[in-house]
């Protein structure tokens, strides 16, 4: 299911937008209600979420990474112009080190932005988390990912999924043949036909006004019952984050 995952990132030069995850079963969010939601644009596509942590610095997942990535910030609709909009280019990426393609364990990166985010009412950071959420937790994942798998339809604006958070132990017998680490948290997925898939990679799961994770992969074709999502625990990786951007910008 990675591997397929990567597979679907690489079409992205001569298709539609692709990449890991979408949401899939979900509602239109409110319009400019997740402020911190983030575009990711390869060659005039989008290819995978992200989240704004500060007004210097983007999270997304470290297997979205690509050369020449461009950041779209208060976007709604992808179709239609918005002045809501602020777009940028990337002037660092910083993935994990320890990121591997074959079993995704830490599946995150940092992208440093070209020009900092102004803020306002349709562009604002999201907190980092101050502990990990527990199993049960209700929660938002959002992104412009497909509506419909595995073909493919993808929507114009950004779709929004309520998900409640999974325990370790039912996630890692969901997925057998895969390891589900510690950096790893699981959400939804239970009752199919609801999910993130592919185009919402490395955009926000929010846990009580926190980010909580960012997609990472799943279960191919998305929604299968039994099969949750997985993201990366950010909650794990707050001391790498806030060690790598000190200093850089102001929040």
């Amino acid at each position: 299911m990675k591997e397929a995952a990567a597979a679907a990132l690489l079409l992205v030069i001569g298709a539609v937008a692709q990449a890991h995850d979408k949401i899939l079963g979900g509602y239109e969010c409110p319009a400019h209600s997740r402020p911190w939601q983030v575009s990711l644009y390869y060659i005039n596509k989008h290819i995978c979420g992200g989240v704004l942590i500060n007004n210097c610095w983007v999270l997304t997942a470290a297997h979205c990474q690509m050369k020449s990535l461009q950041i779209r910030l208060g976007e709604h609709n992808l179709k239609n112009y918005e002045e809501t909009e602020q777009f940028t280019f990337v002037e660092k990426s910083i993935p994990h080190s320890g990121f591997n393609e074959q079993t995704y364990e830490n599946d995150i990166m940092l992208l440093k932005l070209a020009t900092p985010a102004v803020y306002n009412e349709y562009v604002r950071a999201l907190p980092l988390p101050t502990s990990c959420v527990p199993e049960g937790t209700n929660c938002v994942v959002s992104g412009w990912g497909t509506l419909t798998s595995p073909e493919d339809t993808f929507p114009d604006v950004l779709q929004c999924l309520n998900v409640k958070t999974v325990s370790q132990a039912d996630c890692a017998r969901a997925f057998p043949d895969d390891v589900i680490t510690d950096g790893m948290l699981c959400a939804g997925g239970f009752e199919g036909g609801k999910d993130s898939c592919q185009g919402d990679s490395g955009g926000p799961l929010v846990c009580k006004d926190q980010l909580a994770g960012i997609v990472s992969w799943g279960h191919l074709p998305c929604g299968a019952p039994g099969k949750p999502g997985v993201y990366t625990k950010i909650c794990k990786y707050v001391e790498w984050i806030n060690e790598k951007i000190a200093g850089t910008c102001g929040k």
